[in-house]
């Protein structure tokens, strides 16, 4: 079943790569739109996970209309990742609105003491990534090892971008992103789902109170360890373009518990923007208890 998936995959990428530089934005948002209903209708435990994830977020039964948005969200994103290799620069920047206070603190930490930023799966964050690479702010991050097809193919997507990119299973990763740091690149982690691990048990906020997750303690330990300002990042679509969202800095704290607090800060940070915008959350893996 796996080797089937994988090449289903391979199948579906290869026509993607080759169409997804043709579509402009009304082709890109008639593709979203069409995707996000068919795959809501295909159902099948993926869409009924994104469901259940729904839910919890805003507090009640997620509608047929809230899962078909946030279907479309998710085709939407993948329509811009097959193009970005063919926007120029002007293309990118014009798709992003930043927060002017939080890129400032950003800018100011990349120029001193080094900036680690940590991201859940909303909207598009390959394409915070092509912004941030064409705005003097040069990315190391990781990705999840996926077959080795599809892993190379992101690779030389992300390389071609600007990023420097890191295997989950690289066991060298954590002190390679130490030292990324220390060379004037910003470390940009997802942040949101465990990829190894036993992760950070913290407590996620929702309208019917915290739910117990569990999360990557790789931001924290990249901050702490060089001294970089740890700050959570999250993405919205608005319109035809994708809003950018800094949290409060989160300043380093000791020992195993301080790993905790810091992680529970992107938490709190994370859950908030989740609720506000959950039609952008791509996260079709159980993520909380039933």
């Amino acid at each position: 079943m796996a080797e089937l998936r994988d090449a289903v995959n391979r199948t579906l990428l290869a026509g993607g790569w080759r169409a997804g530089p043709l579509l402009g934005r009304r082709g890109r948002a008639a593709v979203a739109a069409t995707g996000g209903r068919v795959v809501a209708r295909l159902a099948g435990t993926p869409v009924e996970t994104l469901r259940h994830n729904l839910s919890v977020v805003t507090g009640a039964p997620a509608p047929d209309a809230l899962v078909e948005r946030a279907l479309a969200s998710y085709t939407r994103m993948w329509t811009e990742v097959l193009a970005l290799a063919s926007w120029t620069p002007n293309q990118v920047r014009s798709l992003v609105l930043t927060d002017p206070v939080g890129e400032s603190v950003l800018r100011a930490a990349h120029r001193g003491r080094g900036a680690v930023v940590a991201l859940p799966h909303l909207a598009n964050w390959d394409l915070v990534g092509a912004w941030a690479c064409l705005s003097g702010l040069p990315v190391t991050t990781v990705a999840e090892q996926l077959a080795e097809a599809e892993f190379g193919a992101f690779t030389r997507l992300r390389t071609a971008l600007g990023m420097e990119v890191l295997s989950h299973r690289d066991p060298r990763a954590l002190a390679r992103l130490t030292a990324a740091v220390s060379e004037g690149r910003v470390v940009c982690l997802m942040a949101d789902r465990l990829m190894a691990g036993a992760g950070i048990a913290v407590d996620w906020p929702t309208p019917d109170g915290p739910r117990p997750v569990r999360l990557p303690p790789g931001p924290a330990l990249v901050a702490r360890r060089s001294g970089a300002l740890l700050i959570g990042l999250a993405c919205h679509y608005e319109g035809g373009r994708m809003r950018m969202r800094f949290s409060e800095p989160v300043e380093p704290h000791p020992g195993r518990d301080g790993l905790t607090r810091m992680t529970q800060q992107l938490a709190d940070f994370f859950g908030r923007e989740i609720t506000a915008h959950p039609e952008d959350w791509h996260m079709l893996q159980p993520y909380f208890g039933r």
